[in-house]
């Protein structure tokens, strides 16, 4: 049995295994990871109207800005919540490691309007084509088919999973509730993995739960996410190059 088919056999003894613990995350992840998320969207949505600020020296004045400034701030809870939607992650802790599943948190009612809009866009390239003849469909083509891809817009549930055995190495974030895992003995990435908790007394719960799991299992402290790169694991080819 080579790696690949010994790594699809422990992934499927993961998912079938007994479940000795299961937990919830709502959010990003990481205690300020919303911050620069909020960011992006300000700075996106903010972007016209500053520019018309400086190139009109009453555009304060005129209501054309108060319309695109309305639009922008719209824009800006649209990128928030449509482009950069908070996570919900279940999951579940067994003998062989940990799987869970990851959804966006968007609303229905969001993509039941992203498909509405679609289904209209595809209407307008139409409407323009018959109005405008051939040449519309330069730029109504891609528009069209840009539309046809939308129409299908939902959400979508997606599965992963981190293998954990006696070698694996969990990286504790100490002022938050984030867990990392690596494994010095592994070549694989199925052994690699960021897991949150959405408090840090589940947190302690959930380390209770794998030394009792794992009992070998060895945890370093970390004050920042980039610190476990510091970890030797991290440097072994380094060392083999300078042998």
């Amino acid at each position: 049995m080579n790696n690949e088919q010994c790594i699809d056999s422990l992934k499927e003894q993961l998912y079938n295994a007994e479940i000795a613990y299961s937990w919830e995350h709502k959010g990003w992840g990481g205690k300020y990871e919303y911050l620069w998320r909020w960011g992006v969207s300000i700075l996106a949505g903010s972007i016209f109207p500053l520019f018309l600020l400086i190139v009109e020296d009453d555009a304060i004045h005129q209501p054309g800005f108060w319309l695109f400034s309305s639009f922008s701030l719209i824009m800006t809870f649209v990128s928030r919540y449509l482009f950069f939607p908070d996570k919900h992650r279940c999951y579940h802790l067994t003998s062989l490691g940990i799987h869970y599943t990851e959804q966006d948190m968007i609303p229905e009612v969001a993509f039941k309007i992203v498909r509405g809009f679609a289904w209209v866009g595809i209407a307008v390239c139409i409407i323009a084509v018959f109005l405008l003849g051939p040449l519309a469909l330069v730029g109504a083509g891609a528009c069209a088919l840009m539309s046809f891809g939308m129409t299908n817009f939902q959400s979508t549930v997606n599965q992963s999973y981190v293998l954990i055995d006696e070698h694996s190495i969990v990286f504790n974030l100490t002022h938050d509730s984030v867990l990392s895992f690596g494994s010095p003995k592994r070549d694989t990435l199925d052994y690699v993995g960021t897991i949150f908790t959405a408090t840090l007394e589940q947190k302690i719960e959930l380390f209770s739960r794998l030394q009792s799991t794992f009992p070998e299992i060895e945890t370093v402290e970390i004050k920042k996410l980039n610190d476990k790169y510091k970890h030797p694991i991290y440097h072994q080819e380094d060392d083999k190059v300078t042998e």
